[in-house]
């Protein structure tokens, strides 16, 4: 009997393909996705936009594509409701042009109060880490506040349009930028969108940074509890924390792949170019798919002078018929 279920797992299995590549086939030849506003079954919560420049393009030409694509999905996310919203670069262009995605997204009539408001959109760059890490002839006090890492993300609070913000103008700056988001108000329609800028220095450097912090910080412990497994387990607890808490970003629920190359280069295999690793364990990940010839639509595509709104909807509709296992 044993033949007969192995004949039988493998009609399954075939089966199971046929159906895969017929869904597949039918979802290339759909027509256009939903709308904007269209209901889905669900919406990410938190998406990221990984942007991929022309190499063959100067500086300017990488700029204004990555700037108009940010300003066009942070309007759709508040569209669709979407309440978190990263941008990645590798080479950290946007990060040099914070101040101008500041000015592109926020509304014109809260960008006059912007300097009587502080509370209205705030910018929260990254910490300087403390001048002498490495210094072992410093006494350290056993109560003395952990060093903070830097993690290289710079963090935009969209204004509100509740009147309580705007009765806080008298705050200080300092006090405004350590005023956290409460996560019951994240729930609320009115919650403003939060913006995370990021570059390669948010990746691998940045986990290199936090563990070297957790280093430091496990030297005033006794050798034994530091091998124990508790206390391994602890500093994965903590290296998360860091990397996803206050100065960091959470893992993002979708990653859009959108590159900016010549049309030659159209259908080389797609890279998320060093995206932060950490943060990207349970993405989903979304990119615009190219014919495998050239032709007069992957010539209109390369000269495109940002993301498109159909690519954006149709990675929703993506994200939405997605199954989420888990790993189960």
């Amino acid at each position: 009997m044993s033949w007969l279920a192995t004949v039988v797992l493998y009609l399954l299995h075939a089966l199971y393909k046929l159906v895969l590549a017929v869904k597949s086939l039918v979802a290339r030849f759909d027509r256009d996705p939903l709308p904007l506003v269209a209901k889905r079954t669900k919406i990410p919560s938190h998406l990221a936009l990984n942007l991929i420049p022309n190499p063959e393009a100067d500086e300017e030409t990488n700029e204004k594509y990555m700037l108009n694509s940010v300003e066009k999905v942070a309007a759709w996310c508040q569209a669709t409701g979407i309440r978190r919203l990263t941008v990645y670069d590798r080479n950290g262009i946007l990060v040099n042009s914070s101040l101008d995605i500041r000015k592109r997204v926020m509304p014109p009539a809260q960008e006059e109060d912007v300097d009587d408001s502080p509370v209205e959109c705030d910018i929260r760059y990254p910490l300087t880490p403390p001048p002498s890490d490495d210094a072992e002839s410093r006494p350290l006090s056993p109560h003395s506040e952990p060093s903070i890492p830097k993690l290289s993300v710079t963090t935009i609070r969209y204004p509100t349009n509740s009147p309580k913000a705007k009765r806080r103008s008298g705050v200080s700056r300092t006090t405004s930028k350590r005023r956290r988001v409460n996560r019951n108000d994240e729930k609320a329609g009115e919650t403003p969108l939060v913006l995370h800028v990021v570059s390669y220095k948010s990746s691998k450097p940045a986990i290199a940074a936090a563990t070297d912090t957790l280093l430091h910080d496990f030297r005033k412990t006794k050798v034994a509890e530091f091998v124990s497994t508790t206390s391994a387990r602890l500093a994965i607890q903590q290296l998360h924390e860091i990397l996803e808490g206050e100065y960091g970003f959470p893992s993002p629920d979708l990653m859009i792949v959108h590159r900016k190359p010549p049309a030659g280069q159209l259908r080389s295999p797609v890279e998320v170019t060093g995206f932060p690793p950490w943060q990207m364990h349970l993405t989903e990940i979304h990119w615009t798919t190219y014919p495998r010839f050239g032709t007069w639509w992957t010539r209109e595509a390369s000269e495109q002078s940002s993301i498109e709104e159909v690519e954006f909807r149709r990675a929703l509709d993506e994200y939405a018929g997605a199954q989420m296992r888990l790993g189960k």
